[in-house]
């Protein structure tokens, strides 16, 4: 097992999650959401996981969202933020592209996510409705995760992983892209380790 993604929420508490790492073994729903809270305390609070990805809260806190990769769906959950739990899971987006799978993501002031399609060579930007309201197309396909500085979109991208097949990808996979999109990403919140 090998941790995949992490976010602290306004409250402070860490959550990260795990998963099989594919060098190893291939993934199965064994991976785990976990919830540090400032006291080290740990709770376990999404199980069956596969690919577990981005994650990240509504701009009123109250809403919890969570990427499996191979579903292909983005969930959303109540979020209570005086207790950090989280219930009634909803699909909140699901990526319709045939070869694609939404991987991390990030927010903006707005409350839009700005979500990377690993496999579909673009950005989406998703409305808090769960609707499709932009997007960017990328020189590469294997999109990993955008990262807000300012209005400036900084986009991560992995090696492609089928180079015959997608010849045109190859020479930009891996790379880092910066775009400015018109609008800021929320800040980020930091752990509260309680000494």
């Amino acid at each position: 097992m090998r941790f995949n993604d992490g976010c602290v929420d306004p409250q402070g508490r860490y959550w990260a999650s795990t998963m099989n790492d594919p060098k190893v073994h291939e993934p199965t729903a064994e991976g785990v959401l976990f919830r540090l809270d400032p006291d080290m305390s740990l709770h376990r609070m999404i199980e069956n996981v596969t690919i577990p990805n981005g994650m990240g809260w509504s701009l009123d806190w109250k809403t919890f969202y969570f990427t499996d990769s191979p579903t292909k769906n983005i969930y959303k959950y109540r979020f209570d933020g005086n207790t950090g739990n989280i219930s009634e899971r909803e699909i909140f987006y699901h990526v319709e592209e045939e070869e694609a799978v939404p991987d991390g993501f990030c927010m903006d002031v707005e409350g839009c996510l700005w979500v990377a399609l690993c496999g579909g060579w673009k950005v989406l930007r998703v409305s808090p409705e769960g609707k499709r309201i932009g997007e960017i197309t990328m020189p590469t396909r294997m999109i990993s995760c955008p990262g807000f500085v300012g209005s400036e979109l900084f986009i991560t991208s992995a090696e492609e992983e089928e180079p015959n097949k997608f010849k045109q990808s190859v020479e930009f996979g891996g790379s880092l892209f910066r775009v400015n999109v018109g609008v800021e990403g929320l800040p980020v919140h930091k752990y509260r380790r309680e000494w």
